[in-house]
């Protein structure tokens, strides 16, 4: 199978290629798209138009939003919806008008990550917006929209949105680099990045292989 990989970051690009450095079960396509929305979604666009994977796994960190979700831990969204989008009535919030209020994840992506036996787990809502949740008042700004969110990042609403559009299917994962209860968040994620090893993304790499 041929799988398309998207991070956003130097640091998530080199750590998603690290652990997949040596697999050998399927085709790995690594990209390095860039943060936010637009980067995300040329760079999908162009995954797809140029390569036509049989699947694109949005990955990378994303901030925690429910007070049980800790860092480290590893969310892989059963959907995806925007927290920065308004088109008005009759769409909910964070519907893009003539789309999903929310992106579901590929079925048999979803199961795959089922079959991984790993506590740090956690799945359902990502929330994706360009915007990065830095305190208290970003975290319930989200929380009251999505009350069921877990965690929010840039990228995978639009990496999602871009799929659903062409066809392909999608899967974000996402390991978390800053928590809810965390009053400086910025201070968090910056740490995250001074001190997380690569063993984070390992999941990443029993996840592929768990793809049939």
């Amino acid at each position: 199978m041929k799988i398309g990989i998207m991070t956003a970051m130097d640091q998530e690009y080199e750590m998603a290629r690290k652990v997949l450095a040596n697999n050998s079960k399927h085709e790995i396509i690594p990209v390095h798209c860039g943060w936010g929305k637009v980067n995300s979604a040329v760079n999908a666009y162009k995954l797809i138009s140029e390569h036509h994977p049989d699947c694109i796994i949005s990955t990378g960190c994303a901030g925690g939003i429910a007070k049980d979700v800790h860092l480290l831990d590893v969310v892989v969204a059963a959907e995806v919806a925007y927290h920065d989008c308004w088109y008005g009535e009759p769409n909910e919030y964070g519907q893009v008008q003539g789309f999903p209020a929310r992106f579901k994840a590929d079925p048999a992506l979803l199961a795959a990550a089922r079959k991984l036996e790993d506590s740090r787990l956690r799945f359902g809502l990502m929330a994706s917006g360009d915007r990065f949740c830095s305190g208290p008042a970003d975290t319930a700004m989200i929380l009251g929209h999505f009350p069921d969110a877990l965690a929010c990042d840039m990228e995978s609403g639009s990496i999602s949105q871009v799929c659903h559009m062409h066809n392909v299917p999608f899967l974000s994962m996402r390991v978390i680099s800053d928590t809810a209860e965390e009053e400086n968040r910025l201070g968090q994620f910056e740490n995250f990045w001074e001190t997380v090893g690569s063993e984070s993304f390992e999941i990443l790499s029993a996840f592929i292989d768990a793809i049939d």
